[in-house]
């Protein structure tokens, strides 16, 4: 079973989920007519390693906003306080 996730930026996306050990591909090849995403293959994975997928996921797409976003979130937010 395959699992698309959009993401603002696919290259982040994949980099960052492989920094932390993760491997999955760009949607680009994939993809016809729709926004920007990753790729996941899911079909074997044990619901422990599900649970560490989506809590790396959510760092690197937390990252991925900040950096890639256009906005450096955290240097917008320092400048604000």
């Amino acid at each position: 079973m395959n699992l698309w996730v959009r993401v603002r930026d696919e290259s982040a996306g994949v980099y960052g989920l492989r920094a932390y050990g993760w491997w999955v591909a760009a949607g680009a090849r994939f993809r016809l007519a729709c926004e920007p995403g990753v790729c996941l293959s899911i079909a074997e994975i044990e619901p422990a390693d599900a649970v560490r997928l989506a809590s790396d996921f959510a760092v690197v797409l937390g990252e991925s906003e900040a950096t890639y976003g256009g906005i450096d979130q955290a240097r917008l937010r320092a400048r604000s306080s």
